[in-house]
Parts: structure tokens; sequence; C-alpha cells
């Protein structure tokens, strides 16, 4: 096997007649035919499908990546970045209010594996405060909602979960008002994912991020990993303007595109 590629639906944004195209083939034998011979393919599958819209995603550094898709049509819709937090210099005096800020707030930061040990409702709750922020982050089509069984299987029941470090605000009232979770990286074990970091839209603007983002480094640190990767879209400003605060490193950015199959 030198090459493969597939066609599917975005589970997270699912729109039923644009299709998400990924190609990969081995260094040694690109230009040699077998990514165009794979994308014709799947773009047969797709108008067989009555797809209107291909996406396809490159990393801004991989040139050739980029080019075999503007060869082909692709336009550019947006940009994510993942960065890096290196955790073993984190200073946290800088930071030494954080907690005390949300506090006045009446919140406090905890995480759902000692909310289960006291309310039966922990997992319902955190699902639907999951699916609340998920529907707020940047996205080029409406977020999909995922049934709970689906946020459990992949949240919390998977081989990577790390309920230790799923952190929760919760207001004086028992509200989950925010969340910032943590997954393992199983082949690699010198770093951890960070996952959703999110805040009601009533509830931000008090500090709440920033708080959960500092156990997520805290407990990175106390776990021994060298860092931590996370992601975000180029138009979510608040949550780069805090992974910027803490010190999170860009990498180069992954470029998604479209391409628009009534265009011959």
């Amino acid at each position: 096997m030198v090459g493969w590629g597939q066609l599917n639906h975005a589970p997270w944004a699912f729109v039923s007649d644009k299709y998400r195209v990924d190609i990969t083939v081995l260094p040694d034998f690109r230009r040699r035919g077998h990514g165009s011979a794979l994308h014709d393919e799947l773009v047969a599958i797709g108008r067989g499908r009555h797809a209107s819209t291909l996406q396809a995603a490159a990393r801004e550094s991989h040139t050739d990546g980029v080019a075999f898709l503007a060869r082909r049509g692709y336009q550019e819709r947006k940009r994510d970045f993942e960065s890096r937090l290196f955790v073993g210099k984190f200073d946290f005096s800088r930071f030494a209010t954080a907690d005390a800020r949300v506090e006045r707030e009446g919140v406090r930061i905890t995480s759902l594996a000692a909310e289960r040990a006291r309310d039966p409702e922990a997992l319902r709750k955190a699902y639907e405060l999951s699916e609340d922020c998920a529907a707020d982050v940047p996205s080029i089509d409406p977020h999909t909602q995922r049934p709970y069984e689906e946020w459990l299987k992949n949240a919390i029941e998977a081989p990577n979960a790390l309920p230790e470090a799923y952190f929760i605000a919760i207001d004086r009232d028992g509200r989950y008002q925010g969340v910032s979770n943590m997954f393992a990286a199983l082949d690699d074990p010198s770093f951890l994912w960070q996952g959703l970091t999110g805040v009601r839209r009533a509830a931000r603007g008090r500090g709440i991020a920033m708080a959960l983002k500092l156990r997520t480094v805290r407990y990175a640190l106390d776990r021994g990993v060298e860092h931590i990767k996370t992601w975000n879209d180029q138009y979510n400003r608040p949550m780069l303007a805090i992974n910027e605060a803490l010190g999170f490193e860009r990498q180069p950015a992954w470029i998604t595109y479209e391409k628009d199959l009534s265009v011959p």
C-alpha cells in the first residue's frame, strides 16, 4: 500500500450533500499520479451521491498538498492553528489572581471525576454543557449535536479519556458554566491533548476560561508530560488570546478548502 483516500461526512457539522476528502500518499511515491487517481475516484463517488461540495484540508507548510488542492479548484474557507505549551517552565505567579477572581464570582473549579462521586447527574450535566459550548465553536457549517451515548463513548469511556482532567466550572446555584478537558495521546506519552474549552455565553468575561486552562496546565505538570497540544480556529479571538497569554506557541495553520462540484 502506497496511499489511501476516503470520503465521509463531518459528524460534528453534518451536511447531507457535503463530503470531506482525505488523501495520503507515502512521500517516496508522490508525484506519480497515485494521489490524482485517488482524488478522481473519490470525486466520482461524491458525484454519484449527489454531492454539492467537497471539503479538504492541508497544512500551510505542506506546499505540495496546498498546490494539489489549488490545481483542482479548491478555495480556502478557514484556518485552524495547532498550538503547543511546554509546561516545565510555566510561571504560575503571572496568574496568581485567577482562582480568587472566579471564587468572588461564586464559581468553583473541579473535575468531572470528583463530581461523579457526589452527583449522580454529573455526566448528564457535563454532556449538556459540552454541547452548549460546542455550538459556539467557529465552524463553516452549524454544529451537529451528538447523542448523549456518543458523547459518553468518546469523552468518558474512550481509552484516552481522562475524567480526572475533565475540568468544569460550577456556579453557586450548581449550574455547570464552563469546561476544559484533556485526553491522552496513546502513541506518545510526552504530551496531552487539550480538548474543548468553553464557557456559556451568560458567564463569559468573568475569568472562568482562564481558571479552567490553568487547571489543565497544573494537571499536565503534575503528570510529568512535556507539553500540551490544542487547536483553535482563526476567528476564535478570545480563546486565541487566552492561549497566547499562557504562552502557547502556534504551529503552521491547517487550511480548510472547499470545492464546488457544480463548477466543472
